[in-house]
């Protein structure tokens, strides 16, 4: 299963270890290189512009899309790209590059990006005591300018143009020029950890290529993976071309990066879709019920529900938006606790059962019961989001022509005064109806109390009830 890491920050590294040392000359010659580009532009307003991409050329598969029952496609994002085992391209800005390590078993679950930043690539591993990262990452420009026509961006260049009179105090280009074409990067080294920043411009977001570890190998192919960068000209239909107009070969899937892209989570904050779109159903005793969705889900008469409870106060800011993301796409329909006869013994038993709407957040989910990577990649997505505890192992299965992904882990996390926490076990089955992720969690103390949780069962339409028993998913793991 992927593996959760936590935000990683990219401020100033304290380190003298600045290197490209070419920046002073670059500094003397760009009012020659602009002067140059200035009569370029001036004398030929195309020579300056991506060229324009052959038709015949064979296209990449296409990019993904949202179509969600809650909202429409989405346009490309920061996030657009391509991915294969061992090859990484952007989409959106224009770049590609080999993989200092195979995508497979390498790949990383990041933490939901804050707003205005978009991780683009992420990948890890883990040998014993050697350990390293990689991840890309895209911050937007603070002051973001809207796209401009041809013509503005020639007359904004030449108006900065003629203001390169010698001066103590020269003006920086425009905003949609500092595309260097070239990465810079500073390093650290802390115990026998070293990380290494690199970044560069692109259409005037800053690319940051983030490299950790303590292991010279993969630092060295790092190094090289980042040298090799090669810089495209990115159309709309995701495709990349070069000066010639070819179309560059992307091979792999589409992709949209190691989380939930941040325009589609700031575009879900906004719209708060579960609000209209999920019906929260109807409780009765041992039955839940919703035509809605086409569902009837039956537990024992003697447990008591209600349609969830109150969350804890989050512990910091990256916590209350993963919690508002999931409040603003999901639902939850129903709360099951043991009677209050049995509350002294029940072990901290709770059954949960909620509603995602899947594409709201682009979620992926199993197709099939040989999909397991769709399972621990849904797993993965749970976890993060919050709407389960850590899972650790997954299984497919195929009930009444319903996929099911199944899930074990824990709930729960170290207490300070308490060395060993207080954590609880979940079995967690997630399948897909009416472009719903349907989630039950069933929580339990230990796993004695998740084999002693009572039976209950689903049944979607008019189809035969479906028998969800928790213990069965702890056993077979």
């Amino acid at each position: 299963m992927m593996t959760q890491i936590g935000v990683l920050a990219f401020g100033p590294a304290p380190t003298k270890c600045m290197c490209h040392q070419g920046q002073r000359r670059e500094s003397r010659g760009m009012r020659s290189f602009f002067a140059l580009l200035f009569v370029i532009v001036t004398v030929d307003g195309m020579q300056g512009q991506c060229p324009v991409a052959n038709s015949e050329e064979d296209l990449p598969p296409p990019l993904p899309t949202v179509a969600s029952s809650t909202r429409q496609g989405e346009p490309r994002l920061p996030e657009s790209g391509f991915l294969s085992n061992t090859f990484y391209a952007s989409a959106y800005f224009g770049f590609v590059m080999d993989l200092p390590i195979p995508v497979d078993g390498h790949r990383i679950m990041m933490p939901l990006m804050p707003q205005g930043q978009h991780a683009l690539l992420a990948l890890g591993f883990q040998e014993g005591h050697r350990t390293g990262t990689l991840v890309v990452t895209a911050s937007e420009p603070n002051n973001f300018f809207p796209e401009m026509s041809d013509e503005e961006r020639k007359a904004e260049f030449q108006a900065w143009a003629k203001s390169q009179a010698p001066t103590r105090h020269p003006i920086l280009p425009p905003d949609w020029l500092t595309r260097t074409g070239k990465f810079y990067h500073i390093a650290k080294h802390k115990g026998d950890m070293t990380t290494v920043q690199y970044w560069t411009f692109i259409k005037n977001y800053l690319i940051r290529v983030k490299v950790a570890s303590n292991d010279a190998s993969f630092l060295h192919k790092s190094k090289e993976a980042v040298n090799g960068i090669k810089f495209y000209c990115a159309q709309e239909d995701g495709t990349l071309i070069n000066e010639a107009g070819k179309v560059v070969p992307t091979p792999g899937e589409g992709y949209q990066g190691p989380t939930i892209p941040t325009s589609i989570v700031d575009t879900a904050l906004s719209d708060k879709p579960a609000l209209e779109q999920i019906v929260r159903g109807d409780i009765a005793p041992g039955t839940y019920h919703n035509d809605e969705i086409g569902m009837t889900y039956t537990y024992p008469v003697t447990w008591d529900a209600s349609k969830g409870e109150p969350d804890p106060p989050a512990k910091d800011d990256a916590a209350q938006r993963r919690r508002d993301v999931l409040d603003a796409c999901s639902l939850t329909l129903l709360r099951l606790t043991p009677p209050p006869a049995e509350s002294t013994n029940a072990g901290g038993r709770v059954i949960t059962l909620r509603a995602i709407d899947q594409t709201c957040l682009g979620l992926p989910a199993p197709a099939s019961v040989t999909d397991h990577f769709g399972a621990e990649e849904l797993g993965a997505y749970l976890t993060m989001l919050g709407a389960t505890g850590e899972l650790r192992s997954a299984s497919v299965a195929s009930r009444e022509g319903h996929v099911f992904a199944e899930y074990s882990g824990v709930l729960g996390g170290h207490a300070e005064s308490q060395p060993l926490g207080h954590r609880q076990n979940e079995a967690v089955a997630v399948t897909r109806h009416r472009k719903l992720l349907l989630v039950w969690s069933w929580v339990a103390s230990n796993a004695a109390g998740l084999r002693a949780m009572p039976k209950t069962s689903v049944s979607f339409e008019d189809a035969p009830p479906i028998d969800l028993v928790p213990a069965a998913m702890v056993t077979k793991r």
